[in-house]
């Protein structure tokens, strides 16, 4: 995001700013591609394929707790 003069809308993000973000949340990197293969996987998106960060962080804790 360093460098990324759009400004972060919690409602729309595309894959690559929420990897972003989430990369320096957990302070590791966390690759595009995990989010691409969530929203592949049924992680809820807008009509733009963006996702809304509290709508995808809660699809991640029910899927969390699918014990896969």
């Amino acid at each position: 995001m360093e460098g990324n003069n759009e400004e972060l809308n919690p409602n729309a993000m595309t894959a690559e700013q929420t990897a972003a973000l989430f990369s320096k949340l957990r302070r590791r990197k966390v690759p595009v591609a995990e989010i691409e293969a969530d929203i592949e996987d049924g992680a809820p998106t807008n009509g733009a394929g963006r996702l809304n960060l509290l709508t995808y962080t809660a699809w991640m804790l029910k899927e969390a707790g699918r014990g896969e």
